[in-house]
C-alpha cells in the first residue's frame, strides 16, 4: 500500500485500538548473579526442564557453563539447542522445536543476541502452535496462543528482544524476512547481567548498540502510537547510548557503561513494542534476507540516510534527542542535521561502513517491493513513502 491516507486512516485505527490493550511487560532481573539464579525462577514458576536456546559461539566461550553447571548441581534436567544461525531461518527454528518436543521441555531460557531470542521466542509460538506452519506467523497478532514460559538473557546490548514482542526468522525459501509481532511472544522474565556482554568483540558491541539506537530513534520520530512512557523511554535510551556506546567499543571492560548500554537496549525494546520501528527495519530487513548482512549492521547504516530523507517531517522530533543529548544549534533544522551527524560520526569512529557491496542492480526492485509490503500501512513513519523514495535510499546503499 503507498497511498497515504489509505496508511494514516489503518494507523489511527491502530492507535486507537492500542488504547484499549494492556501491553504485556517482562520482569527483569538484573545485577551480579542472576544468570545463575534462572534454576531457583523455574522452580519458583512451578517448571521442570528448561530448553537451553543459544548458539555455538557462546557454547565454545563457556559462557552458558555457569547455568548448566549450577542446573546441574540442582540436578534438574535440561536440554541444550545451540545451534542458532545468525539471520535464523524456518528450518533452524523447526530443529529447535524438535529438540523441545522431543526432550519434553516444559519452558525455553534464551542466551545470546537477537538470533538466538528471535529463534526461542518462534520455538515458542510453534510449540504453541504446532499444527501451524512458521512461514503463517508473520505479521501481527498471528499466534494467539499462550507460549511456554520464556526466560531471556541478552549477552548483547541491542535488540532488546528480552523486552518485545517480536521476532523475526527468514524464510530460507524466498531469503526473505519474516516479522512476528504478539504479546504472547513477550518474555515473562528478563535477566540483565553486565559481565555476559563483557566478552563482545569492539564491531558486535558497535552494530548492536547502534542498533538499540535505532530502535529508539524510530520509535521516537514515528510517535504516532507512543505514550509519554515510549517517549520517555526512548529519550532514556538515546541518552545512554549516547553517553556511553564510544565508551563500551574502546573498553569492553567498562561494566558500569556495559550495565547503561544494556538498560539503553531494554527501554528502546519496550519504545518500539508499541511505538514500532519503520522504514529503517523494512529495508534492513530486506537485505539481511536476501544478502544476510547482520541486522545491526544494515541498522547503523541505514539509519542516518532515512533520517536525512525524512528531512523537515522528522526536524522537531529530533530537535528534542539533540537537545538531550547537549547539541546545540540556530535552530531546529541545525540541531536535528547535527543529531543525525553524531550518528554517522559515531560509526566512523566505530569503523561501520556507509554502503553494502552486495545489493546488486538486478535486486532493487524486490528490495523496493518488499520493504513497502512490510512498513505500509503499519509503520507509523514521518512520511508515507512510494516507490520511487524506496529506491532513492536503495541506490544510496548501494556500493559505488
Amino acid at each position: 500500500m503507498q497511498n497515504k491516507f489509505l496508511c494514516r486512516l489503518v494507523q489511527f485505527f491502530v492507535k486507537i485500538g492500542y488504547y484499549f490493550f494492556r501491553f504485556p511487560k517482562a520482569k527483569v532481573v538484573s545485577g551480579e548473579g542472576s544468570f545463575i539464579s534462572i534454576p531457583d525462577l523455574i522452580k519458583e514458576d512451578g517448571l521442570k526442564k528448561p530448553l537451553i536456546v543459544t548458539d555455538n559461539s557462546l557454547m565454545k566461550l563457556g559462557l552458558v557453563n555457569p547455568l548448566m553447571d549450577k542446573l546441574k548441581d540442582l540436578n534438574m534436567p535440561f536440554a541444550v539447542f545451540s545451534d542458532v544461525q545468525p539471520n535464523p531461518t524456518c528450518e533452524n527454528v523447526m530443529n529447535g522445536y524438535e529438540v523441545y518436543k522431543s526432550e519434553n521441555c516444559d519452558c525455553i531460557v534464551a542466551v545470546g543476541g537477537g538470533s538466538p531470542m528471535d529463534t526461542a521466542k518462534t520455538i515458542g509460538a510453534k510449540a504453541a502452535r504446532p499444527k501451524k506452519d512458521i512461514r503463517k506467523f508473520l505479521g501481527l497478532f498471528s499466534v494467539r496462543k499462550k507460549i511456554p514460559m520464556l526466560y531471556a538473557v541478552p549477552t548483547t546490548a541491542g535488540t532488546g528482544s528480552e523486552a518485545t514482542l517480536a521476532a523475526v526468522i527468514t524464510d530460507e525459501k524466498k531469503n526473505h524476512k519474516i516479522p512476528i509481532c504478539d504479546p504472547v511472544l513477550m518474555p515473562r522474565r528478563a535477566i540483565l547481567e553486565p559481565r555476559l556482554t563483557e566478552g563482545l568483540p569492539p564491531f558486535m558491541t558497535a552494530t548492536t548498540g547502534m542498533d538499540a539506537l535505532c530502535h529508539a530513534v524510530e520509535a521516537y520520530t514515528n510517535h504516532t502510537y507512543c505514550t509519554k512512557l515510549e517517549n520517555e523511554l526512548a529519550e532514556k535510551a538515546i541518552k545512554l547510548i549516547h553517553d556511553n556506546i564510544l565508551t563500551v567499543f574502546h573498553d569492553g571492560h567498562n561494566l558500569e557503561a556495559r550495565k547503561n548500554m544494556q538498560l539503553a537496549a531494554m527501554y528502546a525494546g519496550r519504545a518500539f513494542s508499541r511505538g514500532s520501528v519503520g522504514y529503517v527495519h523494512a529495508i534492513g530487513h530486506t537485505l539481511g534476507g536476501l544478502y544476510h548482512i547482520s541486522h545491526g549492521e544494515a541498522m547503523s547504516v541505514i539509519l542516518p540516510k532515512v533520517m536525512r530523507k525524512y528531512g523537515k517531517s522528522a526536524y522537531k522530533r529530533l530537535t528534542k534527542l539533540a537537545v538531550i543529548v547537549g547539541i546545540e544549534g540556530k535552530d531546529d533544522s541545525e540541531k536535528a542535521n547535527k543529531f543525525i551527524d553524531w550518528i554517522e560520526e559515531t560509526n566512523k569512529e566505530m569503523n561501520i561502513r556507509t554502503s553494502f557491496e552486495q545489493i546488486r542492480d538486478e535486486d532493487i526492485d524486490t528490495i523496493v517491493k518488499w520493504a513497502i509490503k512490510e512498513a505500509n500501512p503499519i509503520y507509523p513513519c514521518p512520511q508515507v513513502w512510494k516507490y520511487k523514495d524506496f529506491e532513492k535510499i536503495v541506490l544510496e546503499l548501494k556500493a559505488k
